[in-house]
C-alpha cells in the first residue's frame, strides 16, 4: 500500500510539474498543496483493487478444501469394512461347532460332576436300574434292555436291545443320559465286550431270527448264523472278521477271542452242532490261529475231544484265557469242562466241570479266582427255573480232581464253594464278595435235593462270600437269569 501511495504521489507531482505552467496567477503554492493533500487522501480510497481483488481474497477461503476434501475424510469411516468383514469375526466356528461341543468327551468331561456310590446293575422287566449297594437306593438307566456292558471305567453302558433282527447295540452313560444306538444292520446282537479303552466294542451279529440262548441245540444254531463284528464307537464302523460268536477282547486291547460256528452234524441233526476252535486273531482280524480244538468226538484226544468248546474269558492280566469244552450227553447230564491256557500257547488244561451249559468265567479283579455259572437245562430229574442252576468259586492256585462218567480227571485250581441255585454273578470292586442272583424268598437252609418250584419269576441279589452261606440280601424283583455288574464308586 505504502508503495502505491508513493507512486501516487510521485505521479501528482510531475502532472503538478507539468501543469505549473499553467497554474492561474491567483492559486499560488497553497492550491499545489491542496491538490497534492487531496490526491494523497484519494489514493487509498480510489485503490479498492488489492482489496476486491478476487485472487488474494479467494485464495484464503478456498485454500480449506484439501482439508474439506471427502476422499480423506470418508476413506477412514468407510474403513470398517476389514472391521466388519465376516472372515476375522467367523474365525471362531471350529470352537463354536456343535460338532465338538456334541462329542463324547465334552459329555464324559461333565459326567465326573455327579457322583455315583458302588452299584449294581441288573435288569427288572427289560429295564436297567442301579442299585446303590451303600446307600439303598435304585434309579433306572433305560428301558428294553436284553443285555449290558459296562465300559472299563464303568461310565458308559452297552446295551442290546430290540426283538429278532431287530436287536441292535445302544449306548448309555452311567447317569442316564446320552442314549445313542450305535448299530443298525438288520442282524440279530449279542455279547458285547469293550476294548480297555473304551474306544471300540466287539460283538457277535447274527442273522438268526431268535435271540441268543446258552443252551446247546440254540446257540449251535445262533453261531452258525454269525459274525465277530468290531464297532469303533468314534465313527461307529463295523468291521467284520467273519464267522463266529462269543467274542471276547483282550485286556491290552490286542487280541480277540472267539468261537468259530460248529461244522458237524452230530448225532443226524438237521444243522451243524459239532466240531469248531477258539481262535484268535490281532485287533486287525490278522494272524488268527486256533488256541482250543473240538473234533466233534465226545472221546478221544483229550485235547481235541468234546462237541464243541465255547465262551472264552480272558484272565485280569491276559495271561491266560478260560474256556468251555462241551462233552455232549453223559450219564443222564449234559457234561461240561472248563480249561484254561496260556493265551500265547493254548494247550488248556482242566479247571472245573459243570452240567448243560455254561456261563462265561468270570475273573476276580486280582485274576486270583473264578465264578462259573452252569444252566442244567436238560436235568434229568425234571426240575426247572432256578433248580438247574448253581454258581461253582474256585481258586486258580493248586489242583484237584474232577470225577467224570470215564474216571477221575486231574484238573489245576482248588474248589471254593458250589451254590445251588445261584444263577449271573459278578465281583463287588475289590473282589471281597459275590453278588448272586437267587430265587425269591431263598433261604440258606432250602434242600438242594427238592425243587423249590419257583419257575422264572423275578429273584433277589444277595451278597455272597464264597465259603459261607449268602448273608445280605441287596435287591429284589430281578429279572430271572439277568445279567449283573458291580460298579465301583465314581
Amino acid at each position: 500500500m505504502l508503495l502505491r501511495r508513493l507512486t501516487a504521489i510521485a505521479l501528482a507531482t510531475l502532472v503538478l510539474a507539468a501543469c505549473a505552467g499553467n497554474t492561474p496567477p491567483n492559486q499560488g503554492p497553497t492550491a499545489t498543496l491542496a491538490a497534492l493533500s487531496e490526491a494523497a487522501t484519494a489514493q487509498p480510497t480510489a485503490a479498492p483493487e488489492p482489496t476486491s481483488a478476487p485472487a488474494p481474497t479467494e485464495a484464503p477461503t478456498a485454500a480449506p478444501q484439501p482439508s474439506a476434501a471427502p476422499a480423506p475424510t470418508a476413506a477412514p469411516t468407510a474403513a470398517p469394512e476389514p472391521t466388519s468383514a465376516p472372515a476375522p469375526t467367523a474365525a471362531p466356528q471350529p470352537t463354536a461347532a456343535p460338532a465338538p461341543t456334541a462329542a463324547p468327551q465334552p459329555t464324559a468331561t461333565t459326567q465326573p460332576a455327579m457322583s455315583f456310590g458302588s452299584e449294581l446293575l441288573f435288569l427288572r422287566k427289560g429295564a436297567l436300574i442301579a442299585f446303590d449297594v451303600d446307600a439303598r437306593k435304585e434309579r433306572q438307566i433305560a428301558d428294553g434292555v436284553r443285555d449290558f456292558a459296562p465300559s472299563p471305567d464303568g461310565k458308559t453302558i452297552a446295551l442290546v436291545r430290540g426283538e429278532g433282527r431287530k436287536t441292535e447295540i445302544w449306548s448309555v452313560r452311567r447317569d442316564g443320559g446320552g442314549l445313542a444306538q450305535l448299530t443298525a444292520n438288520d442282524r440279530a446282537e449279542a455279547a458285547t465286550d469293550w476294548s480297555p479303552d473304551g474306544a471300540a466294542l466287539v460283538f457277535a451279529s447274527s442273522a438268526a431270527d431268535k435271540p441268543l440262548v446258552r443252551e446247546w441245540p440254540s446257540w449251535s444254531d445262533w453261531c452258525a448264523a454269525s459274525e465277530v463284528r468290531l464297532l469303533t464307537i468314534a465313527d461307529r464302523a463295523e468291521t467284520s472278521f467273519g464267522p463266529g460268536c462269543d467274542p471276547a477282547i483282550s485286556p491290552d486291547g490286542k487280541r480277540i477271542a472267539y468261537a468259530t460256528p460248529p461244522t458237524a452234524r452230530h448225532e443226524g441233526a438237521t444243522a451243524p452242532n459239532a466240531a469248531n476252535t477258539i481262535r484268535l486273531i490281532n485287533r486287525q482280524g490278522q494272524n488268527g490261529w486256533s488256541f482250543a480244538t473240538a473234533d466233534g468226538n465226545a472221546s478221544g484226544d483229550p485235547a481235541k475231544r468234546g462237541l464243541l468248546v465255547y465262551a472264552p474269558a480272558w484272565t485280569p492280566n491276559g495271561g491266560q484265557i478260560a474256556y468251555h469244552r462241551f462233552l455232549g450227553y453223559q450219564a443222564l447230564v449234559d457234561i461240561d469242562l472248563t480249561e484254561i491256557g496260556r493265551s500265547f500257547e493254548g494247550k488248556g488244561k482242566p479247571l472245573s466241570s459243570g452240567a448243560g451249559w455254561l456261563l462265561p468265567a468270570r475273573f476276580s479283579p486280582d485274576g486270583r479266582s473264578v465264578a462259573i455259572g452252569d444252566n442244567n437245562y436238560s436235568d434229568a430229574r425234571g426240575f426247572g427255573g432256578y433248580d438247574n442252576w448253581s454258581v461253582a468259586v474256585l481258586k486258580l492256585a493248586g489242583t484237584h480232581d474232577i470225577a467224570l462218567p470215564e474216571g477221575s480227571l486231574s484238573a489245576v485250581g482248588t474248589p471254593v464253594d458250589k451254590l445251588a441255585r445261584g444263577q449271573q454273578v459278578a465281583w463287588s470292586p475289590d473282589g471281597a464278595a459275590l453278588a448272586v442272583e437267587l430265587p425269591p424268598g431263598w433261604k440258606a437252609d432250602l434242600p438242594n435235593t427238592e425243587p423249590i418250584d419257583a419257575g422264572e419269576n423275578p429273584g433277589e441279589i444277595w451278597r455272597w462270600v464264597p465259603g459261607s452261606a449268602p448273608a445280605e440280601k441287596l435287591v429284589a424283583d430281578v429279572d430271572f437269569a439277568s445279567p449283573l455288574a458291580w460298579l465301583p464308586a465314581a
